[in-house]
């Protein structure tokens, strides 16, 4: 299996806008912890004064649409991704949330672009392992007392799929012993658990908060889990030329033989919200 990170099909999961929120929804009902983490990270800071607002890889703004009253009245909220597709949905969160916004499918690149110092806050959930490399450009545009919150998978999501996934591809000799599945690469680019070593160079103060969370699957439910597990599957299967349905009903199966030796299927959710201040500029280390 390949281990380079596919972008052109990591844009081809994520541009079905409707069957992405379809599995937001699908998260959400499954999760044993009901709070809305994104709420649970802006419950921990005054956002009051923000004006300039940036979020990244913001999908349909699930995140501005939690900035709901918590920004300056004036606030002007941009969102950045690389699928167009969101454009319509990002900008009604805008709406839903109070706020003016604005969209660009030009990709996170274009922050290299902005003024230095410009944001008073920049948010990110769940997109952050996709451009770690561009940490140091958010600490530039962020503002003297700016925030940057940011939301992460934990290494162990998704532990008990990926198990299986692997077993069943090696298995098939589709995988060798030590090989890390696609999904296991990107989450280990930005994660819970390495998230805070590479914010600290860029910011003096890193607050993290841990977000545990399982989903958990009853045997009559597991037609949705193979719904999740149909919209995940490139990042598990990316770079093989397995066939797809063979390794879907291997998984079935196994999942079947779980839930009735269990009587469920659970699924590790765990997240970290990580909140940053004081960034650091590169005429700051002169």
């Amino acid at each position: 299996m390949a281990e380079v990170i596919d972008k052109k099909k990591i844009r081809k999961v994520f541009r079905d806008v409707q069957k992405h929120l379809a599995i937001a929804q699908l998260i959400r009902r499954f999760s044993t912890n009901k709070e809305d983490i994104r709420k649970t990270a802006l419950k921990q800071v005054d956002l009051s004064n923000c004006q300039n607002v940036l979020e990244l890889g913001c999908a349909f703004g699930a995140f501005t649409e939690a900035l709901k009253e918590r920004l300056h009245p004036d606030a002007t909220v941009t969102g950045i991704d690389v699928i167009p597709e969101y454009k319509p949905f990002f900008l009604n969160a805008c709406r839903r949330a109070g706020y003016f916004g604005t969209f660009s499918s030009s990709g996170i690149e274009q922050t290299g672009n902005y003024s230095s110092s410009s944001y008073d806050l920049v948010i990110c959930s769940y997109a952050l392992y996709f451009f770690p490399h561009m940490i140091p450009e958010i600490a530039r545009i962020l503002r003297k007392n700016g925030l940057f919150i940011t939301i992460t998978h934990s290494r162990e999501d998704m532990r008990e799929i990926v198990g299986i996934v692997k077993k069943i591809l090696k298995q098939n000799n589709f995988l060798d012993h030590n090989q890390q599945l696609p999904i296991e690469i990107i989450f280990d680019q930005f994660s819970a658990e390495k998230g805070k070593t590479l914010l600290q160079p860029f910011f003096s103060k890193v607050q993290s908060i841990d977000f545990k969370n399982t989903l958990v699957f009853q045997p009559h439910e597991m037609d949705h889990f193979l719904d999740y597990f149909q919209f995940k599957k490139s990042f598990f299967l990316m770079g093989t030329e397995v066939h797809n349905k063979n390794i879907a009903r291997q998984l079935l199966n196994e999942l079947q033989d779980t839930a009735m030796k269990k009587n469920f299927v659970s699924m590790c959710k765990d997240d970290r919200i990580f909140i940053c201040s004081n960034p650091t500029k590169p005429e700051d280390t002169q």
